[in-house]
């Protein structure tokens, strides 16, 4: 499958350099038809070379090959057509699939596993394909720019190839269902104060930060379609990532200590936060960076324990996708804007908050798989 996929790419390029008589895209139809020589276990060094190449070169020779497909057809084929569009967007949820199992369907080390999934998150979904459609007449596709600008179309993309990846290792699925240890009480509880939190922190208005608890002002509030999907395509990667692809891999990673829980649920949450770094490169000022990167620390730990206590991986999904969409439809914007003492202080003290709450449903887990008194 990959050698067919290698072969398309191939194809496409040579066709727009043949159209535009651009000589110049031999040069990378040659480097990508090299894949077809890639050894699964490379002994020799140019064979090594090759595939760590090969590795890094596919990643956007997939998409180009697609991108060079749409220019050279434009005036054969009506890409603007609702059915065109439709069957793209299914061929770049899946364009990636021979290309994961090849490189990535064997490594069983746990650690390099957590460093594949961030790199299929940050550069595979999240990158390449914006890469199809960039300088296309697809690029002026309102609904296409709205998909790809949103990041939710490589949020679909990532959880294809999380599913697959994961299955393909020999893990279990998200979990769905309630777990039957839950207590009732602690679980109208924690919806209660999850929804109080998710009006206070979009709408919490007042005079001063005790009113704010309970005076919510919607008047600002303005439903986007790009504030939607992109606070979708956090709760849907982001929670796929960190909260179920990391928590279990790294719960069998300390399966022989004592608080894997802790453990798990602290690692996964440390690298929750310290991708938000990557808001600066975006524009965003350090300020307000290092404000998300703390925040998102506690927030993190919190969807960890809500998904443990609750096993119900919809939970942490739901609940991220309404605070990111909310904050995005009443401020106006995706990034943060300026940051000052008191904004500091208020994210310090809600995310001492979450980690106080995060760590008494931890020990809850943990008592409770532990066969210890607990709620």
């Amino acid at each position: 499958m990959f050698k067919a996929q290698v072969i398309f790419n191939a194809l496409a390029i040579f066709a727009y350099s043949a159209l535009t008589e651009n000589l110049y895209l031999f040069g990378p139809i040659i480097l990508n038809l090299l894949a077809l020589y890639l050894k699964q276990h490379p002994q020799k060094i140019l064979d090594r070379i090759n595939y760590l190449f090969q590795l890094f070169f596919q990643v956007f020779i997939i998409p180009e090959s697609y991108h060079y497909l749409i220019n050279a057809t434009t005036r054969l084929y009506g890409w603007n057509l609702p059915s065109s569009i439709a069957l793209l967007l299914v061929t770049m949820l899946l364009m990636y699939i021979p290309y994961a199992i090849v490189f990535f369907g064997n490594i069983q080390n746990k650690f390099w596993q957590l460093v594949i999934l961030i790199f299929v998150f940050e550069y595979v979904a999240m990158g390449g394909l914006s890469m199809v459609t960039y300088g296309t007449i697809l690029y002026f596709n309102p609904f296409m720019a709205t998909l790809i600008n949103s990041a939710f179309l490589g949020a679909l993309g990532f959880l294809v190839l999380t599913l697959l990846l994961m299955r393909h290792w020999g893990y279990s699925w998200p979990k769905m269902r309630l777990a039957k240890a839950a207590n009732i009480k602690v679980l109208i509880l924690l919806l209660i104060v999850s929804i109080w939190f998710v009006l206070w922190n979009a709408f919490g208005g007042g005079n001063n930060l005790f009113t704010s608890f309970f005076s919510f002002n919607f008047s600002n509030l303005t439903f986007k379609p790009e504030y939607i999907l992109s606070g979708l395509e956090a709760g849907i990667a982001e929670e796929l990532l960190f909260r179920y692809a990391f928590l279990t891999i790294l719960l069998l990673a300390f399966r022989n200590t004592r608080f894997k829980i802790f453990y798990a649920a602290g690692i996964s949450s440390l690298c929750f936060s310290l991708l938000h770094l990557g808001n600066i490169s975006a524009g965003q000022s350090v300020a307000n960076t290092l404000n998300q990167v703390v925040f998102a620390f506690g927030f993190g730990l919190l969807m960890c324990g809500l998904y443990l206590y609750t096993e119900m991986f919809y939970v942490p999904v739901i609940f991220h996708i309404l605070v990111d969409t909310l904050v995005f439809s009443v401020s106006g914007t995706l990034m943060s804007g300026k940051v000052t003492l008191a904004d500091s202080l208020l994210t310090i003290l809600e995310t001492l908050i979450f980690v106080a709450v995060a760590i008494a449903i931890l020990i809850a887990v943990y008592n409770r798989r532990n066969k210890s008194f607990g709620f």
